[in-house]
């Protein structure tokens, strides 16, 4: 849920100073990103949605404690199976755990996928991209309720994602570390318990780049019934 803030005096200020204010304003509000964050003006969730891209290139700045803090908050208030809420959380910023994050899974995609695997062949962090923060979800294991909870998982993980992108972070599906899922020895290194399984990793950080700006294909419908 996007929360609603009072605009503050600083912000009121630099619209008294901007002629036209009530003209140029959606263009104030879209070209100030973090400044709507800082100052605690709300974004507008349509915003959010089309503006998050997946990011790959960040600034070397820690992620504070209180806005990892709201993302994971934001995950718990995600649409849940049965109200279970089975999502736990494993927050590494660990530059060193990070790292070896990516040199394992590295390994297993040049195994894996060979067609790809030139790609992967490197000393660079090609996977986690030197992120300062990655983020599993996990789920207790469970044959009867895995489906479930991995839907609930992505469902956590997109909260999150909009999240950061109101916050001014940027953050990326690690699709290639779910690969680590059947490395027991790797998991338990990176803090997830034998009874758990990893659901969703991604990781999270100060983009370098601004987000947003390609467009997206429109709803594909195969049937409409009425």
């Amino acid at each position: 849920m996007i929360p609603i803030f009072r605009e503050s005096d600083n912000s009121q200020k630099i619209r008294k100073e901007i002629p036209n204010a009530a003209a140029c304003a959606s263009s104030f509000i879209s070209s100030t990103h973090r400044l709507l964050c800082t100052e605690g003006i709300p974004m507008e969730l349509d915003e959010c949605i089309k503006g998050r891209r997946s990011v790959r290139c960040y600034k070397n700045e820690p992620v504070s404690k209180e806005q990892i803090e709201a993302i994971l908050e934001a995950g718990e208030w995600a649409p849940t199976a049965m109200h279970k809420e089975p999502c736990r959380f494993i927050v590494i910023e660990d530059k060193k755990l990070i790292k070896y994050v990516s040199d394992e899974t590295k390994l297993l995609v040049q195994q894996m996928m060979p067609a790809i695997a030139k790609r992967f062949a490197t000393e660079s962090d090609a996977i986690c991209y030197d992120a300062p923060v990655l983020i599993l979800i996990c789920t207790e294991k469970d044959e009867r309720w895995n489906t479930m909870n991995l839907i609930d998982s992505v469902l956590a993980a997109q909260n999150m994602f909009l999240k950061a992108y109101e916050l001014g972070l940027g953050t990326c599906y690690m699709g290639f570390v779910s690969f680590l899922t059947n490395k027991a020895e790797v998991l338990r290194k990176i803090g997830v318990p034998e009874n758990y399984q990893m659901a969703v990793p991604f990781i999270l950080g100060h983009p370098k780049n601004k987000q947003g700006s390609d467009k997206r294909n429109k709803p594909n419908i195969l049937k409409w019934i009425k």
